[in-house]
This record gives C-alpha cells, sequence and structure tokens, in this order.
C-alpha cells in the first residue's frame, strides 16, 4: 500500500537544552503532548548544494562535490485553534517570547498568557519531525527551526487556517534523536476547538480616542492578518548547514480586512488613508467554555497604532453591492491608548485556556 496523507505525523518540540552554536543544531526529542494536526503536508525535500569542476582542459565535465546543505525554508500550516497547551509553543516561537508567570484565572484552573514581540530571539528554536514511514522507517527531521512569524486568514465557511512560516538548518532522515519510536509517543491536541470568523470581532477606532467598545465593531467579510520577522541565512567555514538565524530587518504586521458592505463605517478608511490618520484596533476571536467554567477559550490581538496603507473603494458590475477593502500596518508607540494599558509594541497576543507553563521553560 503507498503512503496517504493520513498517516503522516508530525510533532514539534521546543528546545530547553543545547545549543546552535556549531555546525547542526542539537536535536530536542519529541513525545507526549507535541503531535501537531497540520493542514497540508510539510514540504521538506533534501537540499544540497552541488559544484561541478569546470575547470578547463576537459572536454565534459566528470566530477561534481557536495558543498553545503542548503536552508530549509518551509511553512507549518494549521486550523487556528483555540486548545492553547497545543498552539501556545507556536506563538512563543513566533513571537520570540514566553509568558514567564501566566495569569490565573477561575481558581487555578483557567490561564492567560502574553506574547509580544521579541527584539531578540537568539536560542528560541524547536525540533520539528514529520513521519513518512512506509514499508522501512522514514522519519524526516529537522533538529533547528526559528519561525519567522504568522499567516491567519479566512478560508471556506469562515474557517480560519494559520501559517508559521521558518528557517530551518537541514533535513536528517538518520536521527538517532527521534526514530519510530518518538514518533508513536507522540499524542495530539483535542479536536473541534478550531476557530471561525463568526467567533471574531474586529473593533478599530482613532489611536487617540476612547477605549474601544461595541460601537467601534467593523463588519467584516475576509480577514488576513501577517506577522513576520526577517531572518538571515549564513553559511561559515567549518560547518557545511547554516549557522542559527537571526534577525535581518524590522518586523511587519499588516491586517488585511475585506468589508461586508460599503458603508457608512467602512467608507472613512479612504479619507483615512489620504490623511494619514492613526487608529487602535484589536481582533477578538472567542471560543467555547473551558470545561465547566464561565471562562472561555480567547485569542485577543491588540494593535495600539495603526495607519491604513492601502484602500480599496470596491468594484461591482450591474447592480452588484460594492465590497470595499483596507491594509493597515502596525506601528509602535511611545504612549499606550486608552483601553490598552501597557500595549505600545505593534502587536500584542494574549491567550486564554489552560496552559499554565512558559513554552520555553
Amino acid at each position: 500500500m503507498a503512503l496517504a496523507a493520513r498517516d503522516v505525523k508530525v510533532g514539534l518540540n521546543i528546545a530547553t537544552s543545547g545549543s546552535w552554536s556549531t555546525g547542526t543544531a542539537d536535536a530536542t526529542a519529541v513525545g507526549a503532548g507535541d503531535g501537531v494536526y497540520v493542514t497540508d503536508i510539510i514540504q521538506l525535500p533534501p537540499s544540497m548544494q552541488y559544484s561541478d569542476d569546470d575547470s578547463v582542459g576537459q572536454n565534459f565535465i566528470g566530477s561534481v562535490q557536495v558543498s553545503n546543505s542548503n536552508e530549509v525554508a518551509s511553512t507549518i500550516p494549521l486550523y487556528l485553534h483555540f486548545f492553547d497547551t497545543f498552539i501556545n509553543p507556536l506563538w512563543a516561537l513566533a513571537f520570540g517570547t514566553g509568558d514567564t508567570t501566566p495569569d490565573a484565572l477561575s481558581a487555578s484552573t483557567a490561564y492567560s498568557c502574553t506574547f509580544e514581540p521579541a527584539t531578540n530571539k537568539t536560542g528560541l528554536y524547536a525540533t520539528l519531525v514529520q513521519d513518512l514511514t512506509h514499508a522501512a522507517a522514514l522519519v524526516q527531521e529537522v533538529p533547528g527551526l526559528k519561525v519567522r512569524g504568522f499567516k491567519i486568514s479566512t478560508e471556506a465557511m469562515g474557517r480560519l487556517k494559520v501559517e508559521f512560516p521558518f528557517v530551518g538548518d537541514t533535513v536528517k532522515i538518520d536521527s538517532t534523536i527521534n526514530t519510530a519510536t518518538q514518533v508513536t509517543a507522540l499524542t495530539f491536541p483535542t479536536q473541534g476547538l478550531r476557530c471561525y470568523l463568526d467567533d471574531s470581532t474586529f473593533r478599530i477606532n482613532s489611536q487617540s480616542g476612547g477605549a474601544l467598545a461595541a460601537g467601534d465593531k467593523l463588519a467584516i467579510s475576509n480577514l488576513t492578518l501577517t506577522f513576520d520577522q526577517p531572518m538571515d541565512v549564513r553559511h561559515v567555514g567549518g560547518q557545511t548547514t547554516i549557522i542559527e538565524p537571526e534577525e535581518n530587518a524590522f518586523p511587519t504586521v499588516t491586517i488585511e480586512v475585506e468589508s461586508g458592505r460599503l458603508d457608512a463605517a467602512s467608507d472613512d478608511f479612504f479619507a483615512g488613508h489620504k490623511a494619514g490618520t492613526l487608529y487602535k484596533a484589536d481582533l477578538d476571536i472567542v471560543g467555547p467554555a473551558i470545561g465547566t467554567l464561565a471562562t472561555t477559550y480567547e485569542l485577543m490581538f491588540q494593535f495600539p497604532n495603526l495607519f491604513v496603507s492601502a484602500y480599496t473603494p470596491g468594484a461591482a458590475s450591474a447592480a452588484g453591492q460594492i465590497i470595499p477593502s483596507a491594509t493597515f500596518k502596525a506601528l509602535s508607540t511611545t504612549t499606550a491608548p486608552t483601553g490598552m494599558t501597557g500595549v505600545t509594541v505593534p502587536i500584542r497576543l494574549t491567550t486564554t485556556g489552560v496552559r499554565s507553563t512558559n513554552p520555553f521553560a
């Protein structure tokens, strides 16, 4: 029988020891609690640099040598999930920070964790494993990867998907750290806790205005939220894999929204784009109750300082409705706006769930 996608298992574990100082990053074993439900197979093709000997004095090239192992540039795709025990390690890798003291809620059975973009992610990497076992064991391992950010977007039926792009050192199929034994030990998150657009509320008003309230809700029919931190890729003498990637440019945060209709609320961003108006906004995605508690699962994204980088009034033919769209770019601010105490970075994420530990601990 051929290998089908339903047979593939993926696991990810943050490195809590070891280093990426020389050679290939030290791999971390995956196990219980590290399973990741992906929506597509992660593309991990082997990619080596081959150097032809094209010296003169020969009619044909007859020799080639392996130089370096190319970096692994791929994406971890999954449905946006409320279950924070499973997804918080990915948020931590994307932002470069993990909440060291999650706040206890509801008699210490629910917790909130806060993530903000770090200014440095040195040493914050993870090991990825993908099992392609068929007739013989074929466990792909990326010993070290750095997550560049994330992209949340709407799909069919309003389903929300998230992708985590990463840069890794190499792909191994002969790991002694992660074998069929570690793959067998993987356990996976609770299903039925996926996020949808109808779980979401997007509110926006003037950056200098009052705290965001129900009247600031903008009806949106499509959403794309992107956080991207460029990373460098460098080879050095004495090793065939890249050294640990580091931040190589300013991070960017953009929010693209398509409004439900062109109306008195959505047409404001035409003038806002022309005038360079500054806004603040939040995206609140609320899930079901946590067990029998009154507290619910939640993802709260806050943006203290936005401007409209692009606005499209929309087009329609005949008697069709006009659907506008706007793109906002997030900035930092020196003073947190009203209603966003302490939020001065371009984006903050607060999760509410059941995870009580720092993913980097």
